[in-house]
C-alpha cells in the first residue's frame, strides 16, 4: 500500500436546502486535495442514521491503514447529528480507536463544538489526538473550506508531532493563519453573526502516558509573530 493515511468521510445527504437537486458533497473538495498532496487516501460513505453510520465505519475501519483520520459531514443542532445522537457517534469512533490509530476528528456539523465535554469525554482512553468542531450554525461552503484547510495542515504531521500538544495546535494555528479571526463564518443561537475565533472548539489529548483531553479553542489564533 502507497500510502499510510487513510482519511474516512462519513457524509449524509445535505438536503435541498443546501443543493436544489440534492446533489451537495464534500467530497470532491478532498479529492482535490488528495490529488494536490498525494500522501493519504480518501474513502467515503453515505449514513442516514445510527444503524448506517456504525455499519459505515465498520467496513472503513477493515481498510488496513497505519493511522485514520475521520470527518463527519453532516447537519448538526444541538446534541444530535442529522439521523443519531452525537454521544452515539462519538462512543462508536471511541470504540474503533481502541483498536484502530484514529489520530483526528472533524465534525463538520453546526453548533456540536458547543459540547465541549464530550470532546473530552471521547478522546481520552483512545487513540484520538485532536477533535473538532463548530459552536454556530456554520456556512455550508465557508465551513467546508475551512475544513480543507485543516486537513491539509494536520494530514501533514510526522507521527512523533502527536507527542507534543503545542505542535498539534501549532498545526491549528497554520490552517488558520490565512483567515481573519473576527470574520464571520455563521450565526449564533439569536442570528447574529459569530467570529471565526468564537466559532470553534479544539481539544488535544497528544499521545503518551498520562496525557489528558484538553480544550485548546482559546489557543488556535495565537500565532506567534
Amino acid at each position: 500500500m502507497k500510502n499510510k493515511t487513510a482519511l474516512i468521510i462519513l457524509e449524509r445527504p445535505w438536503g435541498s436546502h443546501i443543493s436544489k437537486n440534492n446533489r451537495a458533497s464534500v467530497l470532491p473538495f478532498f479529492h482535490g486535495l488528495q490529488q494536490i498532496n498525494g500522501n493519504f487516501d480518501v474513502y467515503h460513505s453515505q449514513f442516514y442514521e445510527k444503524k448506517s453510520f456504525q455499519l459505515a465505519l465498520d467496513d472503513m475501519m477493515e481498510l488496513e491503514y497505519d493511522q485514520f483520520y475521520i470527518y463527519i459531514a453532516c447537519h448538526g443542532k444541538g446534541m444530535r447529528l442529522e439521523g443519531l445522537n452525537l454521544s452515539t457517534a462519538m462512543q462508536t469512533i471511541h470504540d474503533k480507536a481502541q483498536t484502530n490509530n484514529i489520530i483526528g476528528v472533524l465534525i463538520g456539523s453546526c453548533e456540536i463544538g458547543k459540547n465541549v465535554s464530550h470532546f473530552e469525554v471521547y478522546s481520552e482512553g483512545s487513540s484520538i489526538v485532536w477533535q473538532f468542531g463548530y459552536k454556530c450554525s456554520v456556512n455550508w461552503l465557508d465551513g467546508t473550506l475551512l475544513d480543507v484547510k485543516i486537513f491539509d495542515a494536520l494530514l501533514n504531521l510526522k507521527p512523533k508531532s502527536f507527542n507534543d500538544r503545542d505542535t498539534v495546535v501549532q498545526a491549528f494555528n497554520a490552517a488558520l493563519a490565512e483567515f481573519r479571526p473576527d470574520a464571520c463564518i455563521g450565526s449564533d443561537a439569536n442570528d447574529e453573526p459569530m467570529s471565526i475565533a468564537d466559532s470553534l472548539t479544539l481539544v488535544v489529548q497528544a499521545k503518551g502516558q498520562g496525557q489528558r483531553a484538553k480544550d485548546c479553542s482559546s489557543e488556535l489564533f495565537d500565532i506567534e509573530d
